[in-house]
């Protein structure tokens, strides 16, 4: 039994690739069920294949003030995960149409946290260069 991880192939990277540019043009055309016609602009930011193809993992964010919103629309998607597999079988030539799983992307909710960290108190102290003084042996 193997434990590392396989590696991803570039046929995944390809497929992946493609699902993802076909899930981003569902929701910017306004191909999504009537359920999702007046939720916020969602991107899919990555795809990731499983080797065998049957499923993959769509992440996506959402542009909305709400937090937790990206989470609420995934558990939401994940509910009409049909409807894209429908999308999807008909515009990708695979042996079986995977199975899409919606994921909430956190690479955004990081970059704010990182963002408000680089923003507090502590940090710009931290940031503010110091006048050198006479026992800093700057003597010219």
């Amino acid at each position: 039994m193997r434990s590392d991880p396989r590696p991803v192939t570039q046929r995944q990277l390809r497929v992946a690739e493609q699902i993802r540019h076909i899930l981003a043009d569902c929701f910017q055309r306004g191909d999504v069920p009537k359920d999702f016609l007046g939720c916020p602009p969602v991107s899919v930011m990555e795809v990731k294949v499983s080797p065998d193809f049957s499923y993959c993992k769509a992440y996506i964010s959402v542009l909305s003030i709400e937090p937790n919103s990206a989470e609420e629309l995934a558990k939401a998607l994940n509910k009409q995960s049909g409807f894209f597999r429908r999308i999807l079988g008909t515009k990708i030539r695979l042996r079986l149409t995977p199975e899409i799983r919606f994921f909430a992307d956190g690479a955004q909710s990081e970059a704010d946290k990182i963002d408000a960290l680089l923003a507090s108190e502590k940090v710009q102290r931290d940031l503010i260069p110091s006048e050198p003084t006479e026992e800093d042996g700057t003597n010219d």
